[in-house]
């Protein structure tokens, strides 16, 4: 039998700002002093067993979601808490949000994530140096404040590329094959979980009757603020990209009319001409020229004569 404990990506307790690993062999949840925090990786199995046995059922559950939106929503005496962060891993479109759930309460905090979460990484980076958020209340809104910044980065970036492509569009230049439509996936993938994010956030900076403290909501309530002007921004992109889309496609008809219009100018130039041709083009008796040496130029001039009279002719008539 193998009884060896499972190992989560980081376990500290957390006391007047000073961070403590927490032995393996100790994993429960309920610190002495000031607050717990542990992170499981979701990719080890072995960590369902664990939630059953110290966390709510329907908190367990939540961890173990195979899909997850943004949520925040009180349960007795905590909270579950789901999150997503632009994917920053190698290899990765920072569009394909990372999921990261939580279960909070007033002396814990349990999160879980299948890929990494580099807001969270870097918190566990500080603690493994020895210090962390005062507070349960502190942790959240250094957390949700780094998820915002690296969200809002690839959000510029993703205007940036917006600008790019509208003076190319502007300036007559063709743009690489699917690169519109790749920005517009990446505006849209990232707008549908940022807009459920800013609800989540929000409804966490309302809770001014739990365990966070005033200075900490208004932190929470300036990463709300900042969350909705990224969805703004991402709504403006998308509509951006569709009247960048709708100008193209325009183009594309006006010179495919264009184009058309010629070729119908041209093949009722043309017409007659090869009415012309045709018709002395009958071998049967009775032609007339079939014996003259300069009955092949008169034919020639006769038909530059008509092309370039009705050339005139479609001119004065404004079709073209």
């Amino acid at each position: 039998m193998n009884d060896k404990p499972i190992v989560p990506i980081a376990a500290f307790d957390v006391a007047a700002g000073k961070a403590t690993a927490v032995e393996h062999s100790d994993l429960t949840i309920n610190p002495t002093t000031g607050y717990r925090w542990i992170h499981w990786d979701l990719q080890d199995k072995a960590v369902r067993s664990w939630a059953k046995q110290h966390l709510p059922d329907i908190a367990a559950r939540a961890l173990w979601q195979s899909e997850t939106r943004p949520r925040c929503e009180r349960l007795d005496d905590g909270l579950i808490l789901n999150l997503r962060g632009v994917n920053l891993n190698p290899e990765s479109n920072p569009e394909d949000m990372v999921s990261l759930r939580i279960w909070v309460t007033g002396r814990a905090i349990i999160s879980a994530r299948m890929r990494k979460v580099w807001a969270l990484d870097a918190i566990r980076q500080t603690a493994d140096a020895g210090a962390a958020p005062r507070s349960v209340g502190e942790f959240l809104a250094e957390l949700t404040h780094g998820l915002t910044n690296r969200i809002e980065t690839v959000s510029l970036d993703l205007e940036e590329q917006t600008d790019a492509l509208e003076e190319a569009v502007a300036e007559g230049h063709p743009l690489p094959a699917g690169k519109l439509s790749r920005l517009r996936q990446a505006v849209i993938k990232m707008r549908r979980f940022i807009n459920p994010q800013r609800e989540a956030i929000s409804t966490l900076a309302g809770l001014d009757d739990w365990v966070i403290a005033p200075d900490e909501l208004s932190l929470l309530r300036e990463t709300a603020n900042r969350t909705r002007r990224i969805v703004e921004e991402l709504d403006a992109t998308r509509d951006r990209l569709s009247a960048l889309q709708d100008h193209i496609e325009a183009d594309r008809a006006h010179a495919l009319s264009r184009n058309s219009y010629v070729l119908s100018v041209v093949a009722a130039i043309f017409l007659p001409l090869g009415f012309l041709t045709g018709l002395f083009g009958v071998n049967v008796a009775g032609m007339p020229g079939t014996e003259a040496p300069s009955a092949f130029w008169v034919l020639a001039g006769v038909s530059v004569v008509g092309g370039l009279a009705l050339f005139v002719i479609f001119k004065f008539s404004k079709w073209l």
